[in-house]
């Protein structure tokens, strides 16, 4: 497998979090499709290759050009498949377009485990569904959380983790110092992503001396053993 990553920025900087890969039967799989993606498949010619799109939770820095992504396939003459998270509401409001997609059946061979994780909490409670996702039994995303995913059964089994990282927004992102408390194992094969702009520099500095893989940059492949 080789992940194509698409953006690896944070909301509100850059390239929202997005990657690309192609699954065992050949088909093009997208990962979030936040609100400065379209734009970035169109330039790079990438839209017709995409089969499925895999969404994490439905903050419009994963989904925001979802809808103009799903058009643009339509018009290419595919149906593209949409799995991890239920985007049937956004399609109703999208001019009720419900036949922009079709859902990723629960048995197909990407056999997507969405799994949910605490993100925001306005004091009362969780009020965002947030969801990272574990797919084709090696890949585990983190979305967006607060928790460190990387002390999970999944980040056992994965063969590669992408996971978001911070360093000063406990209350909202897991910080890189909670991260760097996982096993060595576990941190060499996980990639840092979704980082605001302003902490890239700090990132990648330590996590080379806390012994992650490396951190996530947009247009980036990696391969997957």
């Amino acid at each position: 497998m080789k992940i194509r990553i698409i953006g690896s920025d944070s909301a509100f900087d850059g390239l929202n979090t997005s990657f690309f890969f192609k699954d065992d039967a050949g088909r093009g799989v997208l990962v979030d499709c936040g609100f400065t993606v379209y734009p970035e498949l169109n330039r790079r010619g990438m839209l017709g290759d995409i089969d499925v799109i895999l969404v994490s939770h439905l903050h419009t820095d994963h989904i925001g050009s979802l809808g103009l992504t799903c058009t643009a396939i339509k018009k290419l003459g595919k149906t593209v498949k949409i799995g991890g998270t239920d985007v049937a509401p956004l399609f109703k409001i999208i001019e009720n377009r419900p036949d922009l997609y079709e859902p990723l059946p629960a048995d197909d061979a990407l056999n997507v485990e969405t799994i949910p994780v605490e993100h925001i909490n306005d004091g009362g409670g969780w009020v965002m569904g947030c969801n990272a996702l574990f797919v084709a039994d090696s890949l585990f995303y983190s979305g967006d959380t607060r928790e460190n995913l990387l002390k999970t059964d999944y980040a056992r089994r994965a063969k590669i983790i992408l996971h978001e990282v911070a360093l000063n927004a406990p209350a909202f992102h897991v910080t890189l110092d909670e991260l760097a408390t996982a096993d060595a194992d576990i941190k060499a094969k996980t990639w840092l992503i979704h980082i605001p702009a302003q902490e890239r520099g700090e990132i990648a500095r330590r996590a080379t001396e806390t012994g992650f893989a490396g951190v996530c940059t947009n247009g980036q492949e990696i391969e997957v053993s």
